[in-house]
């Protein structure tokens, strides 16, 4: 069998296994969600990592998704000749980087209400940002629905200072039934194992939970406004319209 045929039976596994186990807390992640859009909060979206975008400007996706960027980067590409100062070393950069000091910093400059709700994905949710960024959107009443996998958090240490895992403080925690290291296929002659599943289980989950979401807030008599393709013939100004809408109404 080859190579590409071991990761997509890895891949089909994943997800059957996603589907028999984790259905009922997509479910309930859902019914907090609609809970909080529904009763005038918002929904905060954090992804630690390679998923950052999926949920953003996609066509059919939920407008009413906030994004969370955290960063200290500052990038301006000018030629030499128009800097005011040269590029400071590497090792200089490398130590002004975020720690965990930066989280009051972090969580007071989110715009978190009581009642509001917080998605949150990190694989391995062990470190400092998820985990702080977790209990300091608790402590202002926010509800924290998380994807992560429960394998791997549980075969490595907390890396933050409240000795937590992800899993361990959201209200809701999804299973990304992932492996340890994330990657899923030995193949001779390679030091390490290759070809990840958590990008592929995150959209499976994330997409299933959005999903279930209109549906509940439909069910409710409240109209999500989701994007419409651009590339769809006579877009006109849907996309302008619905986010208008969406301003109005939060949802």
């Amino acid at each position: 069998m080859s190579q590409s045929e071991q990761f997509m039976d890895a891949a089909a596994t994943l997800l059957a296994d996603i589907r028999r186990t984790q259905l009922g807390r997509i479910n309930q992640a859902a019914k907090l969600i609609a809970d909080s859009l529904a009763g005038g909060g918002a929904l905060h979206y954090f992804d630690s990592g390679h998923c950052t975008n999926e949920l953003l400007h996609r066509a059919g996706g939920l407008l009413a998704i906030n994004h969370i960027q955290v960063n200290l980067a500052v990038n301006e590409p000018l030629p030499a000749a128009h800097k005011l100062h040269p590029q400071p070393p590497r090792d200089v950069l490398e130590q002004r980087r975020l720690d965990e000091s930066t989280l009051p910093y972090i969580v007071g400059n989110c715009h978190f209400r009581p009642g509001d709700a917080l998605l949150i994905h990190s694989v391995s949710g062990a470190s400092w940002l998820p985990v702080g960024l977790a209990l300091g959107a608790k402590a202002k009443g926010v509800k924290v629905v998380a994807i992560t996998s429960y394998a791997y958090s549980a075969a490595v240490p907390a890396r933050n200072s409240a000795g937590k895992k992800l899993y361990e403080v959201a209200d809701v925690a999804i299973d990304n039934c992932g492996v340890v290291g994330d990657a899923a296929l030995e193949i001779e002659g390679l030091d390490a194992k290759a070809c990840p599943t958590s990008g592929l289980a995150f959209v499976f989950i994330s997409w299933s939970l959005i999903a279930q979401v209109l549906e509940e807030l439909l069910a409710r008599g409240l109209k999500p406004h989701v994007w419409r393709s651009v590339n769809l013939p006579d877009p006109g100004d849907f996309n302008d319209l619905a986010q208008k809408e969406y301003e109005r109404t939060g949802i």
